[in-house]
């Protein structure tokens, strides 16, 4: 069964394989889309609180999403 593509919360974009991704609480953003605060590592979307991450630099999509979840080159 494959999996549907995940989109960017923010700009409504599929997530390719090695583009860098943050998540916050279950939600994916690409990382140039939201704002990263090095207090914890706190996004935000458009100066709205959008909750803490653990991954401050992004990870490639391929490497927190399942396959079929993003686009392969």
């Amino acid at each position: 069964m494959k999996n549907s593509l995940k989109k960017c919360g923010a700009c409504n974009e599929e997530f390719n394989w090695d583009d860098d991704v943050v998540e916050v609480n279950g939600e994916f953003y690409h990382k140039d889309c939201v704002t990263l605060y090095p207090t914890g590592y706190f996004a935000m979307l458009d100066d709205e609180p959008l909750g803490e991450t653990e991954n401050d630099d992004g990870n490639m999509a391929f490497e927190i999403l399942e396959e079929g979840e993003y686009l392969d080159d």
